[in-house]
């Protein structure tokens, strides 16, 4: 006789289970780098300012990623896995830990992943455990970058932009190449899969790092821009477009691939919603900040370690 664990969940619990994951995830990215943009400064390389060629390789290198995935062998993979986390966590949390702590840290965190991945996937504890490890390190790689990011000099404009590019490859490589079905189906359970997620029962819920890095990029360029307001409607849009809307959707389409995976392009629903939240807030309050307008109108110069004690923030005079 089958065992509870062993009896399929109907597509409602699906995607409810998925909610609750995404939205966590979601959110812990979002408030995250909202909370490190407003305390920690990072020694920016002197890399100019962003513009559209910028947006162009970064979306080309995303494009690409999956196609290395599937013709680099497991140990190459697993080697530029290990040098991309470590890379970014690295570059974000030196300033708040320290040089030796934080690789103390990154050492043990992307350790432990590949040590459960090979030997604590039997059980749904090993599968909590790994997924556990995986989300601190994707997450916290998230918040890293998307504050690179914005503090190198990225704008609000070329967020919104990017992420409706990113759109059209998340449903192309979705729905007509099949690549995402490919990676998710290859990749689960593997050492530091690029993904933020939970298992229940027989049932893995997860998001993909991409999809954090964008909503992470989001909220601090809305904040950065447009002062509070922006913040606000940024994890707003995170919460409704980003983590409900291609969550419950299936209930209404029941989209999902041959193993009962809920497989459905986020971006398909976040990047219409954020471009046009990019055109109304510069239509109501105008050209958005730099990052000097920002540092200069919230009293924190460049390159200060303000973890313990924030420095106050002062809207724009037009926010």
């Amino acid at each position: 006789m089958p065992s509870a664990h062993d009896v399929p969940i109907t597509l409602a619990q699906q995607s409810l289970g998925e909610l609750g994951v995404t939205l966590a995830g979601s959110v812990a990215a979002g408030a995250g780098a909202l909370y490190y943009f407003r305390r920690v400064r990072l020694d920016r390389p002197p890399i100019g300012t962003f513009n559209g060629r910028d947006i162009a390789i970064l979306l080309a290198f995303i494009i690409a990623l999956p196609f290395l995935y599937g013709v680099l062998p497991f140990w190459a993979l697993t080697s530029f896995l290990v040098i991309t986390f470590a890379s970014s966590l690295s570059i974000g949390y030196r300033p708040v830990l320290g040089g030796r702590l934080v690789w103390l840290m990154i050492g043990l965190l992307i350790g432990a992943n590949i040590w459960t991945a090979h030997n604590m996937l039997g059980t749904v504890a090993g599968w909590q455990l790994w997924w556990a490890e995986l989300d601190v390190l994707v997450i916290f790689g998230a918040i890293a970058v998307a504050n690179l990011y914005m503090q190198g000099g990225m704008r609000l404009q070329h967020v919104a932009w990017f992420g409706l590019a990113l759109a059209v490859y998340d449903v192309a490589s979705s729905q007509a190449i099949h690549v995402t079905n490919k990676l998710v189906q290859e990749f689960l359970g593997a050492p530091l899969d690029p993904s933020m997620g939970m298992r229940f029962g027989v049932d893995n819920y997860s998001i993909g790092i991409g999809d954090l890095l964008i909503y992470s990029m989001f909220a601090v360029a809305a904040y950065k821009a447009y002062g509070r307001v922006g913040a606000r409607l940024g994890l707003i849009l995170i919460v409704v477009f980003g983590a409900a809307a291609p969550s419950l959707t299936p209930i209404l389409i029941n989209f999902v691939d041959a193993r009962s995976d809920i497989l459905v392009p986020s971006q398909a629903f976040f990047a219409p919603a954020a471009f046009l939240c990019y055109l109304w807030l510069k239509r109501r309050y105008g050209r958005e900040r730099t990052m000097a307008e920002y540092e200069a109108s919230s009293g924190i110069e460049a390159r200060t370690i303000a973890f313990d004690q924030p420095a106050p923030v002062r809207e724009p005079a037009s926010v």
